[in-house]
């Protein structure tokens, strides 16, 4: 492996191919490889870390995925903005670590975590489980899932969701690249959806972002989020804050998504609700209150939580 400013590169052949043998690193006296997601998609899109699949020949364990931030170790002149890159990474493993401890089941959790050195540096890194599909490839691969499928995974979410906020932490940056499905053998009734990528994770009263910095993906972040984004530096007085409630404004987007395979921006409308399922009128009425400009006429978890076990009765799940 190789470091560019602001980036782990994979050691490449003349075409562009990871040489197997140069790039790996060594835990607990096991060497494991590491290769991209995909040709095409040779690594992700985050600016604060670089993403591959981890392997060993041996084959003594499954494909998994390693995360290495992109920011190494601060030393004495390192700028505060890059300080808090490289902290919130190292946040985001303190979170796994408890999250793994504690046993949650829908957040997908750290498998172990070490350091890297590249050109005298040091770059944390984690290794997680890695999910079958995601919930974009899943969609739109099988757009005639039925019904009940759908509010099961809307249900599984929430769940996820749920248990993140009852540990006092926000994602911020849920959408569908980082929703996973894991299957459980070869049984393909068996299965759960995880809510994955946990680098924008933040603690309840705890503060980790730049003044008008943009967190989450456009499409997806709440109005607070772009709030922030555009006004903070003026201080307007508008809302910037991203919590509890930006969570359920971005889960909000993907319940829709779920259902309609499209995402939601600006004012939504019944007549937009377009997809054909019992019991419409109600889920339409649970993503409007999720997708509330306000927070205080926005849905909280416990107001969520009761409308979902009334449509979880409805399909008999």
């Amino acid at each position: 492996m190789k470091y560019n400013y602001k980036k782990i590169n994979l050691t490449e052949d003349t075409d562009g191919n990871a040489i197997e043998d140069s790039n790996f690193i060594t835990f607990e006296g096991e060497v494991f490889f590491l290769k991209y997601l995909s040709l095409q998609y040779k690594s992700s899109k985050g600016g604060n870390s670089s993403v591959f699949i981890l392997y060993d020949k041996n084959g003594y364990r499954d494909d998994r995925i390693i995360k290495i931030c992109n920011y190494h170790k601060p030393k004495r002149n390192t700028p505060d903005h890059i300080r808090r890159r490289y902290g919130r990474f190292i946040n985001e493993i303190k979170a796994l670590e408890q999250l793994k401890e504690e046993r949650v089941k829908n957040i997908v959790i750290l498998d172990f975590n070490d350091v890297i050195t590249l050109d005298g540096k040091e770059f944390p890194f984690y290794v997680m489980e890695k999910g079958d599909t995601d919930l974009k490839e899943y969609l739109l691969s099988n757009p005639a899932i039925d019904n009940q499928e759908k509010v099961k995974l809307c249900l599984d979410l929430f769940n996820a969701l749920k248990e993140l906020h009852q540990k006092d932490f926000y994602h911020r940056d849920i959408k569908p690249d980082n929703i996973f499905l894991f299957r459980e053998g070869e049984d393909e009734t068996k299965y759960l959806w995880k809510i994955g990528d946990l680098g924008l994770i933040a603690e309840r009263q705890k503060d980790y972002d730049d003044l008008g910095e943009k967190v989450g993906p456009f499409g997806w972040i709440s109005p607070e989020a772009m709030n922030k984004y555009l006004t903070e530096r003026a201080m307007i007085g508008f809302d910037c804050k991203i919590d509890d409630k930006s969570d359920i404004f971005q889960l909000g987007k993907i319940f829709w998504f779920i259902f309609q395979l499209n995402v939601p921006i600006g004012q939504i409308k019944q007549e937009d609700f377009i997809c054909t399922i019992e019991n419409k009128d109600t889920i339409f009425g649970i993503i409007e209150n999720m997708l509330q400009y306000s927070k205080h006429r926005r849905s909280d978890i416990a107001r969520l939580e009761s409308q979902l076990d009334q449509l979880k009765t409805a399909f008999v799940l």
